[in-house]
Order: C-alpha cells, then structure tokens, then sequence
C-alpha cells in the first residue's frame, strides 16, 4: 500500500510546517491518478478539503500550546478550539469520502493486469 506524502504526516505532527499549495498538489495527484481528469465538483472538494484541513491545523496549534482548557469568565471548560479541531477532523473523512479517496480503487494497471491485457 502507498505510504502517505511525508510532508503530509509533517503538517500533522508539526502545523507550522503546512505549505497549502504543497497538500494541494499532493492531493490532486493523487486523485487525478485515480480518477483521471477532475470535474468541477471535483475541483471545489478539493478546495473544500483544503479550507478544512487550514481551519484544522490552525485549531490544532492553539490547542497544542494553549491545552484543551480554557479559562472563561465563567469558569474553565474545555476549550472551543477542540470542538473545531474535531469537527474539522470529522468533515475531513466525510470529503475523502466523497471525493472516492478512502475506498477507492486505483486505475494503474498492475504486472497482473499487463499479463492478460489483449494488444
């Protein structure tokens, strides 16, 4: 199975390393390889994706040097960044999964394939 971009496992680990343009081109790559060409909707998933995975990140960086409690004036609680960060994580699947990517099936041709491939 191929491995994630490691820049991609990078922004996770490190936020301040998110290049968009990068996790952009890295996404279209692989759906074009699995698709083909992309449709329109194709296109605006992926900006949708994009958009999701910034507001995740940025959510995620707060909560990394600020921690999961805030202080209010009414008192601590849980801070609202963790309720985006994992609304943003939910949205995220819910995009791959529309985009085909999660259980997708990839259109490169296998050795096995080129076996039995009729010229």
């Amino acid at each position: 199975m191929k491995k994630a971009p490691r820049q991609i496992l990078g922004y996770l680990e490190n936020p301040n390393t998110w290049d968009r343009k990068a996790f952009e081109t890295a996404i279209r790559q692989e759906l074009e390889i699995n698709k083909g060409d992309l449709s329109a909707s194709d296109e605006l998933m992926i900006g949708m994706l994009v958009m999701t995975t910034q507001t995740l990140l940025d959510s995620h960086t707060v909560v990394s040097t600020e921690g999961y409690i805030y202080e209010y004036n009414s008192g601590a609680a849980v801070s609202a960044h963790m309720k985006v960060r994992t609304e943003c994580l939910d949205k995220i699947v819910k995009i791959l999964k529309e985009l085909d990517v999660l259980g997708r099936v990839s259109k490169k041709a296998s050795d096995v394939d080129e076996l039995f491939a009729i010229t």
